[in-house]
């Protein structure tokens, strides 16, 4: 079976980690993360519809690879 390259919907946004999550409770001036970020608009478009077609495919290979293996010629 092939392996799949996984996509994430989520590469725009920030990941906090726990021990982060926690001390931003202090953070009053709301500055504490630093998120992923685009010279231009569309830059960051181009890399949401990019990503959000890989992940199409993706989906596309698993369901193709199931039926596949569910019917066998």
């Amino acid at each position: 079976m092939e392996k799949i390259a996984q996509f994430d919907t989520d590469f725009l946004f920030a990941t906090p980690t726990y021990l982060s999550g926690a001390a931003s409770a202090f953070n009053l001036a709301g500055n504490f993360y630093d998120y992923n970020s685009s010279e231009t608009g569309e830059e960051a478009d181009y890399k949401a519809i990019a990503n959000d077609f890989n992940i199409i495919g993706n989906d596309l290979k698993g369901a193709m690879s199931t039926i596949m293996d569910n019917n066998p010629r």
